[in-house]
């Protein structure tokens, strides 16, 4: 090596070349999401107070009915924002049962969840069997509303975006519906992939769950091991790269830790 050139490899070397990558991510991050605010704006008109064609409001008791509806008349891929596990017309048995015949039916199902899901072994549960019938996971710190989307053929979601009290619609509107898919393809390459169904390694599913901001206890549950031994992990992941934080850590690993798409 050349006298007084630097050193590619030292930690401070590291962690600016971290910092530079993730500047480069939050640009284009921010420009995407110019991109789409005028788009959401239009998702917001689909509100009860406001109705445009192609928009119905539709009851709580029908919602499960119109959801089977649309996967009899849909193929290609199906998007799925969740906002939560334990509430929606996806749980009522005979959707659920016409949802995983329409996977075994060879198509394609893709939801978004937050990571809030795996905080209870309820929302743990759910994301593994899911998964175990063939959808594809991945997950936001936060999504900001709730909605599927058929194929083409049509999307039901929240009357009003983001309020999961507001009741659902059903959107057969061409426009919102390509909105809604240009929104979930966006979410979808900036979300983490559920570490369990990415089948990595125990170390890197550990640091993709931190990678997330998950705490001790829900990284624990959702790998099913003591709290004790996540920490004990992560506290020799630490030493093993001569790291004090887990700041550090994140920044010793980025460049061997290739994001999953």
């Amino acid at each position: 090596m050349p006298l007084n050139s630097p050193d590619v490899t030292s930690p401070g070397r590291l962690l600016e070349e971290y910092f530079d990558r993730e500047n480069a991510r939050i640009e284009e991050r921010l420009r995407d999401l110019g991109q789409v605010r005028g788009l959401i704006d239009r998702l917001r008109e689909a509100d009860p107070a406001h109705p445009r064609p192609g928009v119905e409001p539709i009851s709580d008791d029908l919602a499960p009915t119109v959801v089977q509806r649309l996967l009899h008349e849909a193929s290609g891929v199906l998007r799925n924002v969740a906002m939560v596990v334990d509430s929606g017309p996806a749980l009522d048995d005979a959707t659920m049962r016409d949802n995983q015949q329409w996977i075994s039916d060879g198509n394609l199902q893709r939801t978004i969840y937050p990571a809030a899901a795996l905080d209870t072994p309820q929302g743990v549960q759910w994301l593994r069997s899911w998964a175990g019938v063939g959808e594809e996971q991945r997950l936001l710190p936060q999504v900001g509303s709730e909605f599927a989307v058929f194929g083409e053929t049509g999307a039901v979601g929240l009357a009003r975006w983001g309020d999961l009290t507001s009741g659902y619609v059903l959107v057969r509107d061409p426009l919102l519906i390509s909105t809604l898919i240009a929104y979930f393809d966006l979410a979808w390459e900036h979300a983490h992939a559920v570490p369990f169904a990415a089948s990595l390694p125990g170390d890197q599913r550990l640091l993709e769950l931190l990678g997330m901001g998950l705490k001790d206890e829900a990284i624990a549950r959702f790998l099913g091991i003591g709290l004790r031994t996540v920490r004990r992990r992560i506290a020799a992941l630490m030493s093993v790269h001569g790291v004090d934080t887990r700041f550090q850590l994140g920044a010793a690993l980025a460049t061997q830790r290739p994001r999953i798409r």
